[in-house]
């Protein structure tokens, strides 16, 4: 008992506090998760772990698994106020890559000699080193990440979060439960039964191909509605654009007889204003022609509409625009402008007679497409700025918003790696600014 006892107390100091250091910081790192005091909550999880394994070691082994679920809850727990769901994938990476690390440079180290697998099963002190020199390769690339600002699953959970997904999720949920059931498996039986331990791994191992290959189906699948999704705004907005264009065409020999009517009878005045007002809707209409992209023009004009009817000052200006090329989709410039154009047109559409506005502005050098939408804001907080962009907030009732949009716009924007900024000017006029890249060798795969 105490030979155990001093086995399971080495392991827990030299392996199992920095392992659980490494893992979470990895994790946290590469998802891009934030929380409040991250290292205290780094330091607490890998002391929960610590002791969770020094005791589990002491158990039996069929009871030995049951210390990943504890720290698993300590997991959940000392992380309550972040998401859910951001808590299930952390929780799952921790374990698989605990898990995998361990089975790695275990099957590695037997591999080169470096250990004998009787050796491994008397005394798994054997290892030690070698976990050592694997954590500390794990600590490191989490840290360059980090000095970096490097997240590469940022963009996944992202595209998890948002309601459409949900299934998805729960389909790679689902494989990553079964890694993580199948490598516990075979950890746990390797040593004594290798034959029952390999031949579950085969298997396990094919029903997670066949969850891959259902996954990999679901995301086409997904991919596929969000793109017909957005084609049928798209396809939607031009229509009521070219019915604004033929409705002209057919007015044009009404507004021709009024003209004569005003001349004959020397209403000079009168025609005045009649041309200035004709004069003013053609110009309009050539203007939103002239922005050289036929999906924006169309988001705009129907934005436009919107903002007329409600008594919205309604302000715009594209320049260079035909520069564009296939850099950005152009379903998704529609989905970055339409969620940042209905932001503000919400804000604003309670607000006095006065700050009834909002401006859209697009541009381009030979690098880059700059977007910029503002408005009025008098209550934009600080904290408000830094939460705006996380999926499902919403200062407005949730019923009616779900607080989406803006974390749409940070999602398709980061898959371009372009750049999204928020700016609350001292007239308390809020804006959004996105830069995208024109060209596709700018763009990340």
């Amino acid at each position: 008992m105490l030979d155990d006892l001093l086995i399971s107390l080495e392991i827990g100091i030299f392996s199992t506090i920095p392992q659980s250091f490494a893992v979470l910081f990895f994790t946290m790192t590469f998802w891009g998760i934030r929380a409040e005091r991250p290292w205290l909550r780094i330091a607490q999880y890998t002391a929960a772990n610590t002791i969770s394994f020094m005791v589990f070691m002491l158990l039996p082994e069929a009871l030995r698994p049951g210390s990943m679920l504890f720290t698993s809850a300590a997991l959940f727990y000392l992380f309550r106020d972040i998401s859910r769901r951001d808590r299930v994938i952390m929780a799952f990476t921790a374990v698989i890559l605990y898990a995998s690390l361990e089975i790695t440079t275990a099957f590695a180290a037997i591999s080169l000699g470096l250990a004998q697998q009787s050796d491994l099963a008397n005394d798994p002190r054997v290892i030690i080193p070698y976990l050592l020199l694997g954590n500390t390769i794990i600590a490191l690339v989490a840290e360059l990440l980090r000095r970096y600002r490097l997240s590469p699953g940022k963009a996944i959970r992202l595209f998890f979060d948002q309601k459409q997904n949900r299934l998805l999720f729960s389909l790679v949920l689902l494989f990553a439960g079964n890694v993580v059931i199948s490598s516990a498996v075979f950890y746990y039986t390797m040593l004594r039964h290798p034959f029952a331990a390999s031949y579950t791994l085969v298997a396990t191992s094919l029903v997670s191909v066949v969850i891959l290959i259902v996954t990999i189906r679901s995301i086409i699948a997904v991919k596929n509605l969000e793109i017909l999704n957005t084609q049928e705004t798209y396809v939607d907005e031009i229509d009521n654009l070219f019915t604004t264009i033929r409705g002209q065409r057919h007015d044009f020999l009404n507004h021709v007889q009024v003209i004569q009517a005003f001349v004959r009878r020397k209403k000079f005045d009168e025609l005045e204003r009649y041309v200035s007002e004709l004069v003013g809707e053609i110009v309009e209409i050539n203007d939103l022609l002239q922005i050289g992209h036929p999906a924006l023009a169309a988001l705009v004009k129907s934005k436009m509409v919107y903002a007329l009817d409600r008594k919205i000052d309604f302000r715009y200006s594209f320049e260079g625009m035909d520069r564009i090329g296939h850099g950005v989709a152009s379903v998704d410039y529609v989905k970055i402008a339409g969620n940042l154009l209905d932001n503000a047109l919400d804000e604003v559409l309670n607000s006095d007679p006065e700050n009834r506005w909002i401006e859209i502005a697009g541009w381009t050098d030979e690098e880059n497409f700059y977007l910029s939408v503002s408005n009025p804001a008098y209550s934009v907080t600080e904290e408000q700025k830094s939460n705006m962009f996380r999926s499902g907030f919403t200062t407005k009732k949730k019923d009616v918003h779900s607080g989406l949009g803006l974390s749409i716009v940070k999602e398709r924007v980061g898959h371009y790696r372009g750049q999204l900024d928020v700016e609350t000017a001292a007239d308390h006029v809020l804006s959004f600014r996105v830069k995208l890249p024109l060209r596709l060798h700018t763009i990340a795969p």
